[in-house]
């Protein structure tokens, strides 16, 4: 690139919760390896934090205005001028970041900037963390580059004739490290589960609900303890709750005798991954394209509120490809979870094919693959020229 000595700018059009975010920032790292120049982009009510999140890391990050879907009529009369307004802002800053390719990673707080990038004819490309394409992909595809898939789509029309790849779900460098190498730290899973006061000679079941799914799980497992009693002596929990006050769920556990280290959270879920040899959480993306990087059996939950059913479209599609069980919410009773954990039991062949099913969509290498997959929408000159041994931004 002798006539441009500039870096290629890759700008990502980011925010909503963490499960979109923390692929961003794992894309961005891997931008930068190549030897990019990255700003992220960020919206929606946890933009401070992840602004400051991506400045740690050392990207340039911008906060953007944000609009929500509506909900009442006069959201709906106000949308439109909101939308026009978020997306006049987005143009701005855009316009001055010298942008060479926009990547959207889904969200609804992304569109406003997806739809400024277009109108400055700069390629997009997105990425698809679901089964199901979200609404703001669906809407963006006719007019992007390529897309990048976390899982296979239950219906590929919704890619409207875009070209599509495969990637896998960036994740956090820790938790690839981990599913490779073992705990980074050197602690084995008999050291982990003692820190714990947990038994090394027992099955362990890992339970979490995510950021919004977790009192239903909560309150499943604790109707479900008294009836798991009989297992006291062959299965054991990590339960990371989300919540601070946890005295009823401790309580169920040990009146049914059942060893349980209860938590609000983890921050090296990775510790927790190879220490189980059961999950049970909701049908996010994130969380069943970490399950499939550890080989985990899984009984999922969707969480039914989730946009357009998308967690049941995962997890019934894996179920229908012998990935994982799938569990609605509405069906999840005392009666039916006890009879998965004896069948969990009485048949642990059949449960650890799941898990060693669910590794075909493991990506160790999703968040370079995304990487190369903007750089290919890039001149050719730049294609050429980037590589994991140039210096980074």
């Amino acid at each position: 690139m002798s006539d441009n000595p500039r870096k290629p700018h890759l700008v990502i059009a980011s925010g909503g919760t963490g499960g979109h975010f923390y692929p961003t920032l794992a894309v961005a790292q891997a931008f930068r390896e190549l030897g990019g120049v990255v700003t992220l982009l960020v919206s929606g009510i946890h933009s401070p934090e992840q602004k400051q999140i991506a400045q740690d890391y050392k990207f340039a990050a911008v906060e953007l205005p944000f609009v929500r879907l509506p909900s009442s009529l006069g959201e709906l009369l106000s949308f439109p001028w909101r939308l026009w307004h978020c997306r006049r802002r987005a143009k701005q800053v855009i316009s001055s970041l010298h942008c060479d390719v926009l990547l959207g990673m889904g969200s609804f707080a992304a569109y406003p900037a997806c739809l400024a990038g277009l109108s400055l004819k700069i390629p997009l490309v997105l990425h698809e963390g679901n089964a199901h394409m979200g609404r703001v992909n669906r809407l963006l595809t006719g007019r992007a580059k390529s897309v990048g898939l976390s899982l296979p789509l239950r219906d590929e029309r919704q890619l409207h004739g875009c070209r599509s790849e495969l990637v896998g779900m960036p994740l956090r460098e820790a938790l690839v490290k981990a599913a490779i190498d073992g705990d980074p730290d050197g602690t084995t899973r008999r050291e982990y589960l003692g820190q714990l006061g947990l038994s090394p000679d027992k099955q362990t079941v890992l339970v979490f609900g995510g950021s919004q799914g977790a009192l239903i799980i909560n309150r499943l497992l604790k109707d479900t303890a008294a009836s798991l009693a009989e297992f006291r002596d062959r299965i054991q929990f990590i339960h990371l709750t989300g919540h601070e006050d946890n005295e009823e769920l401790i309580t169920a556990y040990k009146n049914a005798g059942l060893q349980a280290s209860v938590r609000q959270a983890e921050q090296h879920i990775e510790k927790c991954y190879l220490s189980s040899d059961l999950v049970v959480c909701r049908g996010g993306a994130s969380s069943i394209c970490e399950l499939a990087l550890f080989g985990l059996p899984s009984i999922l939950i969707p969480l039914p509120t989730a946009a357009e059913g998308h967690q049941l479209v995962n997890a019934q599609m894996l179920a229908e490809k012998n990935c994982a069980v799938a569990l609605v919410q509405e069906e999840a009773s005392i009666q039916v979870l006890n009879g998965m954990f004896k069948d969990w039991q009485a048949n642990p062949t059949k449960w650890q094919a799941y898990g060693n099913n669910l590794k075909q969509y493991a990506r160790p290498q999703a968040a370079m693959d995304m990487a190369r997959m903007i750089v290919g929408v890039l001149p050719q000159d730049w294609q050429d020229a980037l590589s994991p041994k140039n210096d980074g931004n």
